[in-house]
């Protein structure tokens, strides 16, 4: 499967502040689509991911230590 994450926001009082551009993007091959959780890692097991997630805004929106990602499945092949 693929997902991407955007990063849409940094946080004014990020942890680490200035560590990735609003508007990167990152497409991701995972085995199966995980959910965000609160105080975990996105997407967990992987080898790239988010720093801790610390609140779920929406279906495809949270928050981390950092930043505002949403994501999203593009492929579930």
């Amino acid at each position: 499967m693929i997902i991407k994450l955007t990063k849409l926001q940094e946080l004014p009082d990020a942890a680490h502040p200035n560590n990735i551009e609003v508007g990167f993007e990152k497409m991701l091959y995972v085995d199966k689509v995980f959910k965000p959780m609160k105080g975990v890692r996105f997407p967990p097991m992987s080898y790239w991911s988010t720093s801790v997630v610390t609140e779920i805004i929406d279906e495809n929106t949270f928050k981390t230590l950092n930043s505002v990602y949403k994501w999203e499945v593009l492929d579930e092949n």
